[in-house]
């Protein structure tokens, strides 16, 4: 049977939260960002889970203050207006289950309460592995998650085992994400955590479908389509056996094309960020999409209940499962997203002239502009496997370490981005090239990524594919050799399949290449935005035109 939340990790070893906010920063565990002032300062990161114990002291205000409570009426759908932004940490808690709002139900919410706020502890570590913080403000303390300057939005869908959708009443059966997703993105929230799995109306003690196109994806994705600024992630859930989980494994909704699906590294008993968990599960989707995009720590020490109701103790424990990967790239995102709003881009200095808000692509594709690929898988005995290239279906495009994509005063690499609006993008048959003059001093990677219109729902025995808005990313080098994205899974072929698109070239020779974007399909509009990374030691600022193609 698949698990989708985490498992306890008995053994307690040493601090992997500890190395988490180093390594998510840099692969020397330094920390570039947080020296620069990166902590997440100013970004909101709603978590969609069981809830939160707001008198932990990760999250805990001075005076104990509860938060600002939104729950909902019986015809008037959810609350969202009460927020408080000079909070340290929650700015708002939803309750989703509330009895407010399904007065009589078994298992609703009371906020005045005592089992209300977190009725069984999966939120409150999810909450903790992206943006915990206690002792000093935003100064990293034991058990602190790498965004310790970023405030919470917390989504409260409430929490009863063996129902048939996601355990989480609250999230409707079946699942209902479009209200949730509208009203954190009104509280301000433009990074959304979620840590659990939709068994679409499939009873407890069977399999869910799996990679599918679920409605619920169809709805993440029609949701990042409209709000084309708010990055949505999702674990890939665990396995619960000690073998290796089958493909097209990987749950529902993060199967949709616009999530950043996120699978774990650090399989117990080891703790390295370049070893795949042999529980995190697997794509393809069933349309043969990329899953997940990449991979995170989910072996997380973090902030926990507060067990025995004394304030002073900061309860940690440390627990292990995709449940925390997800959330600890969601405060890695909060690191990315201040890096461009704050105007470090394209300086690697604070410039608030500079800044602008990035769209959920832009965040996507610097995320994996930022990964490296894990080398080896772990099951739970015996030496290992040696991990697939990527991109795979075990780690998408690798694990993020943010310095490599986010450029700082001294490193090798420089950064190039182009954030292109639906209403400013391309037509049918049009294509832009950007000319890069590139060095050997570092890798040359180029990343397109495009948040395309939903799809169609589809089972798990539809394989039809869900890309609605076919772009292309090619490089020409200096050579002559033309590459096209995610070559490595189709050799001479551009990617008909994917919205992420990667060209990697780990030496390349100096010169100028040729990047291009185009629009080989449109399905849906008359343009299309997309999000362009490039990375590598650039002699110059690019240079960009817009052309027609004639076919």
């Amino acid at each position: 049977m698949r698990k989708l939340f985490a498992v306890l990790l008995v053994a307690a070893t040493a601090s992997a939260n500890e190395i988490s906010y180093r390594s998510l920063q840099s692969a020397t565990y330094g920390t570039p960002l947080h020296d620069r002032g990166l902590h997440g300062e100013g970004q909101i990161i709603a978590v969609l889970d069981t809830g939160l114990d707001y008198t932990s002291c990760y999250f805990a205000e001075p005076d104990g203050a509860r938060p600002p409570i939104n729950t909902g009426t019986p015809t008037g759908g959810l609350q969202w207006e009460n927020v408080d932004l000079t909070r340290r940490k929650v700015v708002a808690y939803d309750f989703l289950n509330s009895c407010n709002q399904y007065p009589g139900r078994a298992g609703c919410d009371d906020p005045n309460g005592p089992n209300a706020w977190d009725n069984q502890g999966h939120g409150t570590h999810a909450a903790g592995s992206a943006a915990a913080d206690k002792g000093v403000p935003i100064a990293h303390d034991y058990g602190d998650a790498v965004a310790t300057g970023a405030k919470l939005v917390i989504q409260d869908g409430g929490f009863i085992g063996g129902d048939n959708c996601s355990h989480r009443p609250g999230f409707g059966c079946p699942v209902n994400l479009t209200p949730i997703l509208e009203q954190a993105y009104r509280q301000g929230a433009r990074i959304h955590s979620n840590s659990w799995g939709d068994r679409q109306n499939t009873p407890p003690g069977f399999n869910p479908p799996t990679a599918n196109y679920s409605q619920s994806a169809r709805d993440v994705d029609a949701f990042v389509h409209s709000h084309p600024d708010m990055l949505i992630l999702f674990n890939t859930g665990n396995y619960g056996a000690a073998t290796e989980p089958p493909s097209s494994s990987a749950a529902a909704p993060g199967s949709a094309k616009n999530v950043l699906q996120v699978g774990g590294t650090r399989g117990y008993p080891r703790r390295d960020d370049l070893t795949l968990a042999g529980y995190s599960l697997l794509g393809p989707t069933r349309d043969g999409r990329i899953k997940p995009d990449v991979v995170g720590p989910s072996s997380v020490i973090a902030g926990d209940l507060n067990f025995d109701n004394n304030p002073n103790t900061c309860d940690a424990t440390e627990q292990g499962g995709t449940s925390w990967s997800s959330p600890s790239i969601a405060g890695a995102a909060a690191l990315v997203r201040q890096y461009y709003v704050d105007g470090f881009y394209p300086s690697g200095s604070r410039n608030t002239a500079n800044g602008f808000a990035p769209s959920a692509a832009l965040m996507k594709a610097t995320i994996v502009a930022a990964a490296r690929p894990a080398v080896t898988r772990y099951f739970g005995s015996g030496p290992g496997t040696d991990a697939l290239p990527v991109p795979s279906n075990e780690q998408g495009f690798g694990f993020p370490v943010l310095a490599a994509a986010l450029y700082l005063p001294g490193a090798p690499a420089r950064l190039r981005v182009t954030d292109v609006a639906n209403d400013r993008g391309l037509a049918v048959n049009e294509s832009t090239t950007t000319e890069l003059t590139v060095g050997t001093g570092a890798k040359l990677r180029v990343v397109l990524v495009w948040t395309d219109p939903p799809g169609i729902v589809r089972g798990t025995t539809d394989s039809t594919p869900q890309l609605v808005n076919d772009l292309d990313l090619q490089v020409l080098s200096p050579t002559g050799e033309t590459l096209h994205g995610n070559e490595s899974l189709h050799r001479g072929q551009p990617d008909r399949l994917n919205n992420v698109e990667v060209i990697s070239i780990d030496a390349p020779a100096a010169g100028k290449y040729m990047v291009s974007v185009s629009a080989h399909r449109l399905g849906s509009g008359s343009r299309q935005g997309y999000a362009l990374v490039a990375t590598g030691d650039f002699a110059e600022p690019p240079s960009t035109r817009r052309r027609v193609v004639r076919r």
